[in-house]
């Protein structure tokens, strides 16, 4: 290009001039081209290198931003993502994990009574029960691992449906404390009988109206109670409950004076097959699944349920129902 502007034969000051504007040019298109590949090739190969990444399981990578690059919104958009896909790809685990426990939990659950079962029918038909007494002990033994059994059964299909999001609830608007009352008088005559001490004190205004399926409310406060019964360890077992109105429903306090539970465990008593009682066995009683039952039933109530505890004090279970179930605000 400059050998053609001399080719022109123009004077000396017009072809410096020239020649430094073509070197200009050049030397811009040059520069362009480096800025193009620094703000947006290496990005997007930055970005290609990530895709692999996550391709080969590595969810969570994240490409470094840089205020410059012409693709910052995209770089940003994949950072969410891929730390989208970690927490997706966490909590599959997690739930394998889960799952994998539960069905653990239940082969050892179910094994230990059945195992005693078989065992009692066979000394009857051996006849190693050869007396009368003998032969009712054995079988009060047999009734009682068969009702435990089958509660065990009855929790672990109520707690699938609960799992999987297939239980239908019937809600109905109830007087929340006249239904809480029968619930608790209910629970009271048939624990009083087994010697634990129950007192409670209802402040929810009789006019007070709440959408419940009672049968899952009746089964939320019947787990609370059983569970405190079965980590009674006083002479004098006692339980208070106590209830208040709240702005959006009412809260719900059922407080022990058992054995209390560590903070290391506290946060895990509304886990599947959990006991804060390190020998996993019917003789505690309960299937393990009560708390995690309740806490279902309770968030399908649209409230919450959290515990509160001192070893060697006692524990304080809380939940609360509101006015809107877990379904209403789906749908609302």
């Amino acid at each position: 290009m400059i050998l053609r502007l001399t080719e022109l034969k123009l004077p000396f000051f017009i072809l410096v001039i020239g020649s430094t504007i073509l070197i200009l040019k050049e030397l811009s298109t040059l520069f362009f081209s480096i800025q193009m590949r620094n703000r947006l090739m290496k990005p997007i190969e930055r970005l290609r290198y990530a895709v692999d990444e996550i391709s080969r399981g590595h969810y969570g990578y994240q490409v470094e931003e840089d205020s410059l690059s012409m693709v910052g919104d995209l770089i940003a958009s994949f950072n969410k993502m891929s730390c989208d896909l970690k927490e997706a790809n966490d909590m599959k685990e997690k739930y394998e994990l889960n799952r994998k426990e539960l069905i653990a939990g239940i082969s050892h659950d179910l094994k230990t009574p059945i195992t005693s079962i078989v065992g009692y029918v066979d000394a009857i038909q051996t006849g190693v029960a050869n007396t009368q007494d003998k032969k009712e002990k054995y079988l009060n033994i047999i009734e009682s691992n068969a009702q435990y059994t089958n509660k065990l059964i009855d929790d672990l299909f109520l707690f699938s449906k609960l799992d999987i999001n297939q239980m239908k609830y019937d809600f109905i608007e109830l007087p929340i404390c006249d239904f809480l009352s029968d619930v608790i008088v209910e629970k009271q005559l048939e624990l009083e009988e087994n010697g634990v001490e129950i007192s409670y004190d209802i402040q929810i205004s009789p006019k007070r109206m709440l959408p419940i399926d009672g049968k899952m409310v009746y089964r939320i406060v019947s787990n609370i109670l059983s569970n405190a019964v079965k980590y009674g360890d006083k002479e004098h077992p006692i339980i208070l409950i106590e209830a208040v109105d709240e702005a959006d429903g009412i809260k719900v306090q059922i407080s022990d004076n058992g054995k209390g539970i560590s903070k290391d465990d506290l946060h895990q008593i509304f886990d599947v097959f959990y006991r804060a009682d390190e020998s996993r066995n019917k003789e505690i009683g309960g299937t393990g699944l009560g708390l995690a039952i309740a806490k279902q039933l309770v968030e399908a109530h649209g409230g919450t349920i959290t515990a509160t505890s001192v070893v060697g004090v006692g524990t304080t279970i809380c939940f609360t129902l509101k006015e809107k179930t877990h379904k209403e605000e789906n749908h609302g």
